[in-house]
């Protein structure tokens, strides 16, 4: 029976892998005020539900079977089934990442309640750096409920209290708003946006504020190795999101905690 529970377990994230495609592709348009180019319809009338997903070459409503997660990117072999356009490979990582991230959280937390919050949790992130990665967004309608969930999972379920959470909470944002300021004082130039303050400060809702420390400087670390990378491949300094490397600090955090002091000895 846990074998049968797991699968449906995963199964049921590579739907919320589904809808997350929706959520990337189409909440920045929603908020930047920007429908779809590839769709014939009047801005107020784009939403999550509207219009119905369809190919955005060949403008053809996809049928069911072209919408089973995972399995209809690999039988169309990355194609639109109407005009061959290529499909982006985003959609089919989109939806593993998330049976991915379901399986280690029931594997750590097994089928427990605590399994199925931190899978919303990382679920959360998830979404997040796909859309701050590709517009720089991040935007309050997830950030602000994710800092209120983090909240009622420690008051509920989790193992530090919820006046610890809070504290972590305005703790991290006051940090980042901290830099920003500094940064700003220092260059006259926005060197952090608000959604990574809100980003942090959920972060601390969930990890607690012995989290904090090692995911900012995790994030730190690997937000400097993709800027050298970038700089060695495109000879350039690119606008770096922190949103990913907060997300990606984060789910390391949880799942092997205190991993960073461990590689530095401390």
């Amino acid at each position: 029976m846990t074998g049968l529970y797991l699968f449906f377990a995963l199964v049921l994230a590579a739907v919320f892998g589904s809808f997350g495609n929706v959520l990337i592709h189409r909440l920045p348009r929603m908020i930047l005020g920007d429908a779809a180019p590839d769709v014939s319809t009047a801005p107020h009338t784009f939403n999550l539900n509207h219009p119905a997903s369809h190919c955005p070459h060949c403008l053809v409503p996809l049928r069911w079977w072209h919408n089973i997660p995972l399995l209809s990117f690999l039988f169309l072999r990355g194609q639109c089934a109407h005009c061959h356009a290529s499909i982006a490979w985003r959609y089919f990582v989109v939806e593993a990442g998330c049976v991915a991230m379901a399986w280690l959280c029931v594997h750590q937390f097994g089928m427990t309640a605590n399994a199925l919050a931190y899978f919303v949790f990382l679920y959360a992130l998830w979404i997040l750096s796909w859309i701050d990665g590709l517009h720089y967004l991040l935007p309050d309608v997830i950030t602000l409920p994710l800092i209120v969930a983090g909240m009622l999972f420690q008051f509920t379920l989790g193992h530090i209290p919820w006046t610890q959470a809070l504290m972590a909470a305005a703790l991290a944002y006051a940090l980042l708003r901290l830099v920003y300021h500094v940064h700003f004082a220092l260059t006259r130039r926005e060197g952090l946006g608000f959604g990574d303050m809100k980003l942090f400060a959920a972060i601390g809702a969930w990890l607690g504020l012995l989290a904090l420390p090692q995911v900012l400087l995790l994030a730190c670390l690997l937000a400097l190795v993709w800027l050298l990378m970038a700089r060695l491949f495109q000879n350039r300094s690119p606008l770096i999101p922190l949103g990913p490397f907060l997300s990606v600090a984060a789910m390391i955090e949880l799942h092997c905690p205190q991993l960073l002091l461990k590689w530095l000895g401390l």
